[in-house]
């Protein structure tokens, strides 16, 4: 057992820098196709195809275990705010620079601290305060005026990490014990559904290759939430949180190479700040502990 336990190790950490290039992936499919479609029927079809992925990989293995759930109010929210975020992050993708929506997006780490403490009534720190200062500071740096981003549209990314701090908190609240392939069912499930009437009216006809990339990419969502999910199996999440940034490297690279967009060097600092601020928070137990360590180690005053 202890030798595997490096590989135990380094596989938490690996698999969350996977998924997070998954979500980049998705992330820029979907800005390339939002430049000929309709938002809708993009967020519907990739959802539907991510329950179809859903129930086609785990169905055989747990049949009608896959829809067993003992929170159906639970995973109704969970979806419905993963929808919401799904339709405003697109939405985002759409008038904005793929790095620069995704660093405001990660902006959710530093709202949970904020409504942690109004909705679970928790005690945040003064290291958790100093992570929301430098969040909002990103945010302004790269939404500075006279910058371009400072309109209207950047409300949709912000949007989205709200929906996330939201679909985030109520999974640390009700501590639900669901599988993830369930959990990951409905909200394919939850989201078609909800998005099927404005996905029908907004309907445009689709070349066979970008219905497929559609579907491409609803495959990979459904793929990125289930190999985040073992990720934690592997490892806690205070230690994952630092590699889960690493989507705003891929999405700057993603958009580079896709778009010929790149930040320049002011939105470099708002993207590190941003980064740097949930840092903090997902480092924090972890500092801590080690000064804790340091302080009880024999000889110390």
């Amino acid at each position: 057992m202890d030798a595997n336990r490096p590989a135990r190790v380094w596989l938490g950490p690996l698999l969350m820098c996977v998924a997070s290039l998954f979500f980049s992936v998705l992330d820029t499919g979907t800005k390339y196709l939002t430049a000929g479609y309709p938002v809708t029927q993009i967020v519907w079809v990739r959802y539907m195809a991510q329950a179809l992925a859903v129930f086609l990989i785990f169905q055989p293995r747990m049949g009608r275990g896959l829809f067993r759930t003992r929170r159906y109010d639970i995973q109704l929210f969970r979806g419905l705010c993963l929808c919401c975020g799904s339709v405003m992050v697109i939405n985002g993708l759409a008038r904005l620079p793929l790095a620069e929506t995704t660093a405001i997006v990660f902006m959710a780490p530093v709202l949970i601290t904020l409504l942690s403490g109004l909705v679970l009534k928790e005690k945040a720190r003064r290291l958790d305060w100093i992570a929301v200062a430098c969040g909002f500071a990103g945010v302004l740096i790269i939404a500075r005026p006279g910058g371009g981003l400072l309109t209207w549209a950047i409300l949709f990314p912000m949007g989205s990490a709200v929906c996330n701090a939201c679909y985030q908190l109520v999974t640390r609240s009700s501590r639900s014990s669901e599988h993830p392939a369930t959990s990951n069912l409905y909200t394919g499930l939850i989201g078609a559904l909800v998005l099927a009437p404005w996905g029908a009216m907004a309907w445009m006809p689709m070349a066979w290759a970008d219905l497929l990339l559609v579907v491409a990419l609803g495959t990979v969502a459904a793929l990125g939430h289930l190999i985040m999910t073992h990720a934690l199996l592997h490892a806690p999440a205070a230690m994952l949180g630092p590699y889960g940034y690493t989507q705003i490297f891929w999405a700057t690279l993603l958009g580079w190479l896709a778009f010929s967009s790149a930040p320049d060097a002011t939105t470099w600092v708002g993207m590190l700040i941003i980064a740097a601020g949930g840092l903090l928070l997902s480092s924090g137990p972890l500092l801590r502990r080690w000064a804790q360590g340091w302080l009880d180690r024999p000889g110390a005053q």
